[in-house]
């Protein structure tokens, strides 16, 4: 018989389901925390979580936060006061689930799992939506504020083949409370009708409230203006702390906390450097361009780019847009990896040469060989970042 870890692992083979049926009958029994914020979007859930999760600290909160994938080891999705959640607690409440038997897909099981750990222990609980929203397991949940960073074409083969509909189903979890959202054009208008059927607060935060100062300075003006500094590098982490500012303000947080909670957040593998290693999970094409222009503004050219992505991507459209540099095409240890061989047909069909090693480790030997003592970017999986990462660390 499984362990539960091993039945919540072998929950993978369900694939993707979108739908609320079995995610509502597993938490019909659980206290859900007394306030929710939804993170939804295509790119900077993750780091809209971490800033929004340290300002609320920063502020006396106790909170809990729900995000994915993981980088390195699956308890790194729930953390409660930055504290991930152990193996005997993690186990415990698979255990309970793998009781109810309820045909949960594995994002459903995790959600689940976290808003069992949040229950009674958290002030505020934010969880980072999976896919879309409308059908996503986190909209089982009432959110007082939802925030969208951004929507842009990714999962078109489940949400939709168009900016309009992806945006359709993002704003499908709105049915209320108060919505803070960067989306431009017609994923925002899409935005607004469904805030103006929901009765929901809308609030826009448009570039021209941020500006990008250094790599990790940033000034941001809203109801106050905020000088702020943060262990987060790049110029595309401007438009995550104007949201996480906006959404702070909005629930009454104090500008010293709001500093300070910026100040203090971290995320790893956005632009993290590690010795002579550049991370950054850039996994679409909107990331990449947003990768691209970041390093263009520091100053950093790669000496060697380590690269590998998820079959199931816009492999085209990621390659279109990464930054120059000599490129080793490598893969990852999960089924969804793309083909290395494929992806370097793709990459030479794009008029960029490159080397190919399948085995992680000799990839990053043959990097460094290349890179002759220039930074390596690692780049167009999380997956990948988090093997390199552990490997370094």
């Amino acid at each position: 018989m499984d362990t539960p870890r091993e039945w919540l692992q072998g929950l993978k083979q369900r694939g993707i389901r979108l739908g609320l049926e079995h995610i509502r009958k597993a938490l019909q029994d659980i206290e859900m925390p007394r306030h929710v914020i939804r993170v939804g979007g295509t790119n900077g859930k993750g780091s809209v979580c971490a800033f929004l999760g340290s300002i609320l600290r920063q502020a006396g909160y106790d909170v809990g936060v729900n995000i994915s994938p993981e980088l390195e080891r699956l308890n790194e999705r729930i953390t409660v006061n930055n504290v991930a959640i152990n193996d005997r607690e993690l186990e415990r409440h698979a255990a309970q689930l793998m009781k109810q038997d309820v045909e949960l897909t594995f994002f459903e099981a995790m959600t689940a799992i976290a808003l069992m750990h949040f229950s009674g222990s958290v002030d505020i609980a934010i969880l980072e939506v999976g896919m879309g929203g409308r059908c996503d397991a986190t909209a089982a949940v009432e959110a007082d504020v939802t925030v969208i960073t951004n929507v842009s074409l990714e999962h078109m083969q489940h949400l939709g083949g168009t900016v309009k509909d992806i945006a359709r189903e993002i704003a499908g979890a709105i049915t209320g409370g108060v919505v803070v959202t960067a989306c431009t054009g017609p994923a925002l208008e899409v935005i607004r009708r469904r805030c103006r059927a929901c009765d929901a607060a809308l609030h826009v935060v448009s570039d021209d409230l941020w500006e990008h100062i250094e790599p990790r300075h940033f000034v941001v003006k809203s109801v106050h203006r905020y000088d702020l500094e943060t262990r987060l590098a790049g110029a595309y982490q401007g438009q995550n702390i104007a949201l996480a500012v906006k959404t702070a303000e909005i629930l009454g947080i104090d500008p010293d906390s709001i500093t300070g909670g910026i100040a203090r957040a971290w995320l790893p593998g956005r632009l993290e450097r590690i010795d002579d290693i550049l991370l950054d999970a850039a996994h679409n094409p909107a990331a990449m361009h947003a990768l691209r222009i970041s390093l263009e503004n520091m100053g950093i050219r790669p000496g060697c780019i380590l690269f590998g992505v998820m079959r199931d991507k816009d492999i085209p459209g990621i390659i279109r847009e990464l930054p120059p540099g000599d490129i080793v095409a490598t893969g990852m240890p999960t089924p969804r990896a793309a083909d290395v061989h494929a992806l370097a047909d793709m990459l030479r069909d794009a008029g960029r040469p490159c080397h190919v090693e399948e085995n992680l480790g000799r990839a990053l030997r043959r990097a460094r060989d290349i890179a002759h003592g220039d930074a390596i970017l690692v780049t167009g999986s999380l997956r990948l970042v988090g093997e390199i990462r552990g490997m370094l660390r």
